[in-house]
């Protein structure tokens, strides 16, 4: 969920300049140190300002370690710590696919922040520049009652303040008008009412310290934190772990009949039970028949794979096209086959290609992306005919040579890739020519764009034709090694 307002509040925040005095005993500390943390604030400064916020944070907390517990040098690494984390929420699901970024995740450079902060607050200070902090991070940590809460202390050491007087009508106004977006009804009490997406509760589930949520939501918050949205009470728990509450659920679907099922339309649309929407993992091409391990970490697809595994079990693999830079404009249908979460929020899954699809058209949801699509297949051919006779022996004819190159290939000690997992008890019989050109590409190690070529082609023949030269190549190849 977007902090309302925090992008006007992010305007308000500047850094400090670093003083520099003459005498030393002002100084504090060695001269020439005190010069070195100067020039590190300045340099902090300077990457502040041209937007290069991870580089302001590197030099300020040099400088807090030279000079710890200074509070000039902690509110500006708070800021710095602030704007990462809403660069990171506003950054589209496109940027992340084409520029992916390591490191830690929003809401964790939210608590630094919030810390940063609170260390300033606790060393003294008569400015209202460490509240106006504090409650931006917590704005960003989406806990807007104790933001309030940060703002009115600093009012009450500078009551003048503009600042925080506009900050505390933005919250208020902002939040409000958040409520009211998102709230369907007002004919029920808050009670059945999610703090989180702020609509009636769907799948509740309450945890040890007394809240309850949606069950989606609470494990989409969790992608970012293992603490309560409300207390912020350390919760350990896991997709599996906590059921759903019965009575809770029981006493919404008996008293909100018709809000409810508005609820579940909603959730099943979100768990894809469409054949014709599909959530997309932009990761390589995969092809039909191939077989692969894929560990998933990223909030955004953790999000994804817990809304699939509810549903159909399917989901999208689509690769960059590097002839165009952009999301290619066909892909294939995974299935999964294993999904093992992992203690740390991480999903193992292993999946297996299934149909073709072209991309109609894509949008973002909640950071990944969803494509409305429609399924490829090869050219047909009528049963009977001399087409599909012959393409039927040349399936045949590939077969054998297929099993050919895997037994030498065996024989040489060069397996096919495990990776890939195809064998010759997986070959699919002849009676399906498409599916078994796409098992015979599979034995080949191709670049992302020759496996594209291949999944965009209708002509099975022309396919298997391919995969045979491809395969006589890469078998003069293991010869020569």
């Amino acid at each position: 969920m977007t902090s309302p307002g925090a992008s006007s509040f992010a305007a308000a925040l500047v850094v400090e300049d670093f003083p520099w005095v003459k005498r030393e005993e002002e100084m504090g500390m060695d001269p020439d140190k005190y010069r070195e943390v100067f020039d590190l604030a300045q340099r902090g400064a300077r990457a502040f300002r041209d937007g290069h916020f991870d580089e302001a944070v590197s030099f300020y907390s040099k400088a807090q370690t030279l000079r710890p517990g200074d509070s000039i040098i902690l509110s500006n690494r708070s800021s710095a710590f602030c704007m990462i984390s809403q660069v990171l929420r506003e950054r589209s699901a496109a940027d992340s696919e084409y520029q992916p970024l390591n490191g830690l995740d929003p809401t964790t450079h939210a608590e630094l922040a919030l810390k940063d902060a609170e260390k300033v607050l606790a060393i003294g200070s008569n400015s209202p520049r460490p509240y106006l902090l504090k409650a931006y991070a917590l704005i960003l940590l989406e806990q807007y009652h104790e933001a309030r809460e940060a703002i009115l202390s600093g009012l009450q050491v500078d009551p003048l303040s503009h600042v925080l007087q506009s900050w505390l009508s933005d919250l208020h106004r902002n939040t409000s008008i958040a409520a009211r977006a998102r709230r369907p009804t007002l004919d029920r009490p808050d009670d059945f009412e999610c703090t989180l997406c702020f609509k009636l509760l769907f799948e509740p589930v309450t945890t040890p310290c007394g809240h309850s949520f949606c069950r989606s939501c609470l494990h989409q918050s969790m992608d970012h934190g293992n603490k309560c949205p409300m207390c912020r009470t350390v919760l350990f728990i896991g997709p599996k772990t906590y059921p759903i509450s019965v009575t809770l659920s029981n006493i919404i679907q008996k008293n909100f009949p018709e809000e409810y099922a508005e609820r579940k339309s909603e959730h099943e649309t979100m768990t894809y039970a469409g054949v014709d929407l599909m959530p997309l993992f932009v990761m390589d091409v995969v092809l039909p028949c191939q077989k692969m391990a894929l560990n998933i970490f990223e909030p955004r697809y953790r999000l994804m794979v817990r809304r699939i595994m509810e549903g159909n079990h399917r989901m999208g693999m689509v690769g960059i096209d590097s002839a165009t830079g952009t999301v290619a404009d066909c892909g294939c249908e995974v299935e999964i086959l294993e999904c093992e979460p992992l203690p740390d929020g991480r999903f193992y899954l292993e999946v297996e290609g299934s149909r073709r699809f072209r991309i109609l058209r894509s949008w973002d949801q909640d950071g990944y992306r969803v494509a409305e699509i429609e399924w490829l297949q090869d050219i047909s051919l009528p049963d009977g005919s001399q087409e599909r006779k012959d393409l039927m022996e040349r399936a045949n004819a590939a077969s054998e040579l297929a099993r050919t190159y895997i037994r030498r290939a065996r024989e040489i000690s060069r397996p096919v890739r495990r990776a890939r997992q195809t064998d010759l008890e997986s070959m699919p019989g002849p009676q399906d020519p498409e599916k078994f050109s796409f098992w015979l590409v599979n034995l080949i190690n191709l670049r992302p764009s020759d496996r594209l070529d291949l999944l965009r082609l209708s002509d099975t023949r022309e396919r298997i034709s391919r995969s045979l030269r491809l395969l006589g190549d890469a078998e003069q190849i293991c010869r020569v090694q």
